[in-house]
């Protein structure tokens, strides 16, 4: 390649293409200047394992914390739902109890067990009369 960019997609196509006449570096995103002295980070890099070790034990603190947290907030969260089915069990049998009273005894929960009665009543709305003439004769 000469000097110059290309900027290709995912799938393997050519996007853009640029060519530079004395074009040496391309940097997408330059990083800042870094805040440390070289012989801190001089040090750092000596003391790497010391210091990663240090910082794991912190990570592992803090996620530890983290899911004591949790913990605690999910049995929070189970106790409420307990409670609530709980109160809402309750109030479903003080209802049965008030339906089987107004049924007298029969329960009405089990619907699949429940036998019906089909009672049929008739009334007389309207009589009328009428005379109607037949003739044997008419063969």
């Amino acid at each position: 390649m000469e000097n110059g960019f290309q900027i290709w997609s995912f799938n393997g196509k050519l996007i853009y293409k640029i060519s530079k006449d004395h074009f040496y570096q391309f940097q997408w995103r330059p990083r800042p200047p870094s805040l440390l002295t070289p012989e801190k980070e001089e040090d750092i890099s000596k003391n790497l394992k010391r210091y990663s070790k240090k910082y794991e034990q912190e990570d592992l603190d803090v996620s530890n914390q983290v899911g004591e947290l949790e913990r605690k907030r999910r049995t929070q969260l189970q106790e409420e739902w307990q409670g609530w089915v709980a109160k809402w069990k309750q109030l479903h049998e003080e209802e049965r109890a008030y339906r089987m009273e107004l049924r007298g005894g029969e329960e009405s929960d089990k619907e699949e067990e429940a036998e019906y009665k089909e009672i049929e009543a008739e009334e007389l709305v309207d009589v009328t009369e009428e005379i109607v003439a037949f003739d044997l004769d008419q063969e």
